[in-house]
């Protein structure tokens, strides 16, 4: 942390009460959501209206110069991205070991190469002559095929430290005199142009987890040109039924199984006990999984496909917090239906797409599974009910799914 240098509070921080009564500050899916102790709030608001390390020290604590419990706060409070440099000028700091600052976490992805050239094929089709926007640029692969496809003018947003690596990317490939790159979140960016296009790839295995819809709906009001393009521009979310390939443990059959040896251990009728045991038990909540490095999908799947959600991002309201809906499941084997796997479908443009379905090939996403919290005998041409629910967990949006 450098005393000197002005900070202000990112525009993506969110504050939340968790369900241990906690107070949660977070602003960024590249980081962990934090706890927040009562004395990081008046810290946290001496920076709203911007301000440097030392001014607001100053103003809570006019007789110290330095304190070392002040500065290790703002370091964590920077090291989050919950406060952003107010000018673009910050000095460097290593490299993560991890999360999306980390260049572990990018080799992942580039060696990915459905990912890469599906994005690649979008980009050369539509970045020639037009004012790009890439929101969360990462190694600035993607800003660099924009550049190169003929982009006039590219902004290559990164809020991590792998920006860095980014930054010496575009040098070495001869576009650093094309593209802008800017070290912050993309709602603390201002634009002195509209985008022609807005490039983005903060799809997470369930695909709303790095807040895809909060960024873009911020994107769409405040970067977009009228008429612009998104890419991907549309994106469809579906499951599958499932018989998982292992039973999901359960908590419940344990102590069910436990409670009935009492009858042997102490030579009583434990039958009301068991039955009490039983009504007491609250309904278990769904899990999910995430599942990658496999080359095929090993679960059985027993359903049709149902799509239940269909986004443009350019036309339809992104502000989808709180969403709840129903969804059919038509069944087509007959088994023990004990979860659902979750996929997306991203559609580049009108001709390319990308897609985490366990029936195309695997991709570095892997497959989101989510286990209800019962199981249900069915049969072909049954049709039963899943809940869905979009919400915010630990500031960051997610689906939870299970069985009505």
């Amino acid at each position: 942390m450098h005393w000197d240098t002005p900070y202000i509070i990112s525009s993506s921080l969110r504050l939340e009460i968790s369900p241990a009564g906690k107070l949660v500050l977070s602003g960024s899916p590249s980081h962990r959501p934090r706890e927040a102790r009562i004395d990081d709030l008046p810290i946290l608001l001496g920076f709203a209206a911007g301000a440097t390390p030392r001014e607001v020290l100053g103003r809570l604590h006019p007789d110290l110069e330095l304190d070392a419990g002040f500065a290790a706060v703002v370091q964590t409070m920077t090291d989050q991205e919950l406060l952003a440099p107010a000018s673009e000028e910050e000095a460097s700091r290593p490299l993560p070991d991890r999360g999306f600052g980390s260049v572990n976490a990018h080799f992942v992805m580039l060696k990915d190469p459905i990912r890469v050239l599906s994005y690649r094929s979008a980009i050369e089709r539509h970045a020639r002559g037009k004012t790009v926007v890439e929101i969360g640029c990462g190694t600035g692969v993607l800003s660099l095929f924009a550049a190169r496809a003929g982009a006039r003018r590219v902004i290559a947003i990164e809020e991590t430290r792998i920006a860095e690596v980014a930054a010496r990317m575009f040098a070495a490939n001869g576009f650093s005199d094309v593209i802008d790159l800017r070290v912050a979140n993309s709602r603390d960016v201002e634009l002195d142009e509209p985008a022609d296009l807005i490039i983005h790839e903060i799809l997470g295995v369930d695909p709303f987890e790095e807040n895809l819809l909060p960024f873009l709906d911020d994107a769409r009001r405040r970067l977009l040109r009228p008429g612009g393009r998104f890419l991907p521009y549309r994106l469809e979310v579906c499951c599958l039924g499932i018989e998982m390939e292992e039973p999901p443990p359960s908590e419940d059959d344990r102590t069910m199984a436990e409670a009935k040896e009492f009858s042997r251990l102490y030579g009583l009728d434990f039958e009301p006990f068991l039955q009490a045991l039983a009504e007491a038990r609250p309904r278990p909540a769904p899990t999910s999984t995430w599942v990658e490095g496999k080359t095929h999908f090993g679960p059985r799947i027993l359903s049709e496909e149902q799509r239940f959600l269909d986004i443009d991002f350019a036309r339809d309201a992104l502000d989808l917090a709180g969403h709840t809906s129903t969804i059919p499941l038509r069944i087509l084997r007959e088994g023990s239906l004990e979860g659902a796997v979750v996929f997306f479908r991203a559609h580049l443009d009108e001709q390319i797409q990308l897609t985490t379905s366990p029936l195309a090939p695997v991709t570095s996403w892997g497959w989101s599974l989510r286990n209800f919290s019962k199981s249900l005998h069915v049969s072909p041409g049954d049709e039963v009910t899943l809940s869905l629910e979009l919400g915010h967990r630990g500031g960051m949006q997610g689906m939870r799914f299970d069985l009505e």
